[in-house]
């Protein structure tokens, strides 16, 4: 007897994939997960000794019974009277489609779909914004509306030049990175034969750099204490309290303006930087822990004064983030007179150097201090407290050693 639509919305899962008759070889197949799928039975030719054939329709609910009983009527019609295999036709028509598709995509689409994966995936916030600005500033805008695969290794190396030009050999480098990885993505789909960037991977033609962040030297940071002082630039005293902290924290810019009144512990005077805003990659970061000297604590209450007591430490009403930019902190440097000599991360390099040869404290315990990602994997399990009696020690000495270059 014929299926009624009651009947197909109540059929249930059981232990294994089973087929229930609408009659005219219209079956629904049920799955042991409990999907539902409408297949039309025939032979091909239609007489007894053609070859049985499993023509799929297409799912339930997506497809009614009503929906399903028209298509099986359409196919055999088709087949009955212009003589046409239902099941090979329909493997030409999904060959057909795939071929206008990939006629169809453009570099831009691939691109930014694999993009938006990779940003669902693994990546970080930060990376993913990051790849999205490279495509859409330099890349998309010069082959974006090209197929895919009709692009050239020439005109990906016509994107690097353009980059170089304007004196960013790095950032091409990086660039040229993010075309590669956009055609692999679309060479394992089957768009484009081959990935026309790889040679220029592989040939290097793309200017190498080493980037080294600008770092001022110990006889320079009386120069920059006064200068932060007296202000020249007219920086906003948040942004100048932003530098003061970068100076006794040594934590990566992106860290500090982040960073948020319910991560700082005045009590047991600890920051604890959660671990989605740690550099690494997602799943394997793990948070921080920064020591406060005294210092630190009074640069804190100053700034809890103005932004407290919740919500983001370093506020901003001119950003789409909420909170200051890394830009902000290294124009402030700039106008200081520290263009090219001084940079928000160069804190870093500072503090590492002289750390090591005025305080004669071990590497070891810097770098942990510095969250530097350990490299080598038997070593790597990373403990937040590890010397942690000695980092507390470290910073205080840190900050009490910055006092004394004060004019």
């Amino acid at each position: 007897m014929p299926l009624t639509d009651a009947q197909v919305k109540a059929e249930k899962s059981g232990h294994s994939r089973r087929r229930i008759s609408d009659g005219g070889g219209l079956l629904l197949e049920v799955d042991p997960a409990g999907g539902k799928y409408w297949i039309w039975r025939h032979r091909y030719p239609p007489t007894k000794d053609g070859k049985q054939q499993d023509y799929r329709i297409g799912p339930y609910p997506k497809v009614s019974l009503k929906k399903a009983r028209q298509i099986r009527d359409e196919q055999k019609r088709l087949m009955l009277g212009e003589h046409i295999n239902p099941c090979t036709a329909k493997r030409q028509e999904k060959v057909e489609r795939f071929a206008a598709q990939k006629a169809l995509s453009t570099f831009e689409s691939i691109a930014l779909e694999w993009q938006s994966i990779k940003a669902a995936g693994t990546w970080s916030v930060r990376h993913a914004s990051d790849v999205l600005l490279k495509l859409q500033k330099d890349v998309l805008p010069s082959i974006g509306s090209v197929p895919i695969k009709d692009l050239t290794t020439q005109d990906c190396l016509g994107v690097l030049r353009a980059i170089e030009k304007r004196g960013s050999p790095e950032q091409a480098k990086r660039t040229l990175g993010v075309i590669s990885q956009v055609f692999d993505y679309a060479s394992a789909l089957g768009l484009c034969p081959f990935n026309p960037a790889l040679s220029l991977k592989r040939h290097a033609p793309v200017k190498q750099t080493v980037e080294h962040f600008p770092s001022i030297s110990w006889d320079e940071v009386p120069e920059l204490l006064e200068k932060m002082k007296a202000n020249p630039g007219g920086a906003e005293n948040l942004t100048l309290d932003g530098l003061r902290m970068l100076m006794l924290t040594f934590v990566r810019t992106t860290e500090l303006i982040a960073a948020d009144w319910n991560e700082i512990n005045w009590e047991q005077e600890v920051w604890t930087i959660p671990a989605e805003r740690m550099k690494g990659k997602r799943g394997s970061r793990k948070e921080h822990l920064v020591p406060l000297s005294k210092q630190a604590l009074e640069v804190l209450r100053s700034i809890h004064m103005v932004t407290g007591p919740d919500g983001l430490i370093f506020k901003s009403i001119r950003t789409s983030t909420g909170y200051i930019s890394n830009n902000t902190l290294n124009m402030a440097l700039k106008r200081m007179g520290f263009d090219g000599r001084m940079c928000g991360h160069g804190f870093r390099s500072l503090a590492l150097t002289n750390i090591q040869e005025r305080l004669k404290i071990d590497l070891r315990v810097v770098d942990r201090q510095l969250a530097h990602i350990e490299k080598n994997k038997v070593t790597a399990a990373y403990n937040r407290a590890e010397y942690w009696d000695e980092r507390v020690a470290m910073m205080q000495q840190w900050a009490d050693l910055l006092d004394t270059k004060k004019q």
